[in-house]
């Protein structure tokens, strides 16, 4: 695993190249998250392609500008930076802002994608979503003493009740740590309150008649484990499947909008390998 700066867009990205070898797999995590959301997919992965994860203007350890939050801008810095890594098409893969973004990206960037695997994610979202992820952005800004009292506060969340040590790095990642051990998330949290203003006014779900590359539509059956919130409906996911061709939806039992990634990535990585390797992507064993 190797951590690279990437210029794109006038703007300094933090990119971490897994490895691997064959097909390129672009990652690109939620809304106040970061590219290590991905390890565990990314580790199993790599044995057939090269997997890449980007941490998104305004997180992680990419530059921080004081504007240009939103899925348009966030589309054309992932052009961008496929220019500069010089990878002329990529196979992408989007979890919830991600895969929002991904949508997007596969109506306007149509040239530069293969597949598209929305994970939780990639249509219009409502308040009472806004409302479920509000304890991930109230975080943000906040000082904690240390690490340990951090990651105590995010076990809290029930939403991480299965945890393991992924979560673990993705928080460690998340967070600044300075001198006197007291930490801080690195998400600029103006940057989200910009991003979650702009999903209020977006149409995303006008673009998916426009997508024409192979998609996997992945979704959470316990999405909020209130039984009535979702990203995306099991009705809605059929609908994709039925619009876009060569497409397939898959819903994950026991899954929520966390853990379909950080605990549940083998399922999520079968369901990935049986897509890819049905819509013809020859893969590097």
């Amino acid at each position: 695993m190797r951590d690279l700066k990437i210029k794109a867009n006038g703007l300094d990205f933090h990119v971490v190249d897994y490895g691997g070898t064959g097909r390129t797999i672009l990652c690109v995590h939620g809304l106040t998250a970061n590219c290590r959301y991905w390890d565990a997919f990314a580790e199993r992965m790599k044995s057939s392609y090269h997997v890449l994860a980007v941490d998104l203007r305004g997180r992680g350890d990419s530059a921080k500008p004081p504007s240009g939050y939103n899925i348009p801008q966030h589309a054309a810095d992932l052009n961008a930076l496929l220019d500069s890594l010089q990878i002329d098409q990529t196979i992408y893969a989007g979890h919830s802002l991600g895969a929002m973004i991904g949508t997007y990206f596969a109506a306007h960037y149509q040239e530069r994608l293969s597949h598209l695997i929305l994970v939780d994610g990639g249509g219009d979202v409502d308040e009472k979503v806004i409302e479920m992820v509000r304890p991930a952005v109230n975080r943000l800004g906040e000082l904690f003493s240390d690490f340990d009292r951090y990651l105590n506060e995010m076990k809290k969340n029930p939403l991480f009740h299965d945890w393991n040590s992924y979560m673990e790095q993705y928080f460690y990642a998340d967070v600044h740590h300075f001198e006197d051990g007291s930490v801080s998330s690195k998400v600029k949290k103006e940057a989200v309150r910009e991003e979650v203003e702009g999903l209020r006014h977006i149409n995303l779900n006008a673009l998916h008649s426009k997508i024409e590359v192979p998609t996997l539509v992945l979704i959470a059956s316990d999405c909020f484990m209130d039984g009535k919130t979702f990203l995306i409906t099991e009705e809605k996911g059929k609908e994709l499947e039925a619009l876009m061709p060569n497409s397939r939806f898959v819903e994950m039992e026991g899954a929520n909008h966390y853990t379909i990634i950080l605990t549940k990535y083998d399922q999520l990585v079968l369901e990935t390998k049986k897509f890819l390797a049905g819509a013809g992507v020859r893969v590097n064993e």
